[in-house]
């Protein structure tokens, strides 16, 4: 409590010290940032796609997480991508108070060199992105109308789409207006502003070469169990009867995770009375995408690698929680993409911290039953094909 105080009263100063605002370059640059993980950065990739398609004359430098570097690297929806380490991003716990206000000078610093003319934050309650333009003195600064930005931006936008995608095609459009562009006026959706990954023919061939080796064939479906909030994760019995049901209807089973989830991975795989494979860290973001690109069904919860296999066109199974779907489900068609959402009322609390009141109950009401009968009706539906 003392430190959300504390907080509050340094952005309170901090917003009322004047800054002087910088002659933008030549160049025509729009700083965009994106603080979070690979599952919001792949929602953001539309609205950069939308800004290079209607707007190619400008240079976009987009500030990201080190954590998402080869994503940007091989969508190439940007000219640069600048590496920060956003604070509260992480992952890691922190003690340093000061820290994130110590990166925020600098960083602005590093802006102000660059003299861009616009900056857009690609995520509503991002106050510290907010900050970092007014501090780097950039003339127009857009961003969500939320009461932690509204302060040190020179355009908030109100928005009227609920879903991360869309709303960060909204801002992007307010920002190509002020810039003097005309984007379309129409409610974002899928259809129009699909997110597009690339075929990678030499990973394709690498992930091949592997499943080969270990007798994987066709048609297999990718389990990925795991995710960065313990709230949104499926008791491990659980994915194991899953593995078990997928197995029975005559699909090889594939459990992806990271390295530090090897441990769950293999307690699942030892559950099954199924053999899956295992693929823990092994698998670079490219070979991950060729993967779920091949697989006849992707189940997962709201997670990444789930937003991924969307990209890919990958028929999948979100099973979601504590967060909203219509918030943070899948971008693309209903009809390929099918969510399982908890049964309970307080779902929509959209609390992902690790404390919470109710611990993971509204996951723990997601039976196995439904999740398989779910998986069921898409694969007779004939959904991989």
């Amino acid at each position: 409590m003392f430190r959300d105080l504390a907080r509050t009263a340094v952005r309170w100063v901090g917003q009322a010290i004047p800054v002087p605002i910088c002659a933008p370059s030549v160049r025509r640059e729009v700083i965009l940032v994106r603080p979070d993980h690979l599952g919001d950065a792949i929602l953001t990739l539309p609205a950069l796609r939308l800004v290079r398609q209607v707007a190619p004359g400008l240079t976009t430098t987009l500030l990201a997480g080190p954590w998402t570097a080869e994503l940007f690297a091989i969508t190439r929806v940007v000219d640069r991508v600048l590496p920060v380490v956003f604070p509260g991003f992480t992952r890691r716990p922190s003690t340093d108070f000061t820290q994130p206000y110590r990166l925020l000078v600098h960083e602005a610093a590093r802006l102000r060199r660059h003299a861009p003319l616009a900056l857009v934050v690609l995520r509503d309650d991002h106050w510290w992105g907010a900050w970092l333009g007014y501090l780097a003195g950039i003339p127009i600064r857009v961003g969500a109308d939320h009461p932690t930005l509204r302060p040190f931006l020179t355009h908030p936008v109100p928005l009227r789409s609920e879903h991360v995608a869309a709303r960060n095609i909204e801002l992007v459009r307010a920002l190509l207006r002020l810039l003097g562009y005309d984007p379309p006026e129409s409610h974002p959706t899928a259809n129009d502003h699909p997110v597009v990954w690339p075929v990678d023919r030499a990973a394709q061939s690498r992930v091949w070469a592997r499943l080969v080796a270990q007798g994987i064939h066709a048609p297999f479906a990718v389990v990925h169990p795991g995710s960065g909030a313990a709230a949104k994760c499926w008791p491990e019995q659980r994915w194991a009867a899953l593995v078990d049901a997928l197995a029975d209807l005559g699909l090889a089973v594939i459990l992806t995770g990271s390295r530090s989830e090897q441990q769950m991975l293999e307690a699942i795989a030892k559950t099954a009375r199924a053999t899956p494979l295992v693929l823990a860290g092994d698998l670079s973001l490219a070979e991950l995408a060729e993967l779920l690109r091949a697989a006849s069904l992707v189940v997962g919860p709201d997670t990444g690698p789930l937003h991924l296999a969307v990209a890919v066109g990958a028929p999948t199974v979100h099973l979601f929680g504590p967060t909203r779907p219509e918030r943070f489900g899948p971008w693309g068609p209903a009809t390929r993409h099918r969510v399982v959402r908890s049964p309970l009322e307080c779902p929509r609390c959209g609390d992902i911290g690790p404390i919470r009141p109710c611990g993971v109950g509204c996951m723990m009401a997601l039976s196995v039953e439904r999740v398989v009968a779910v998986v069921q009706d898409c694969l007779s539906k004939g959904l991989s094909g």
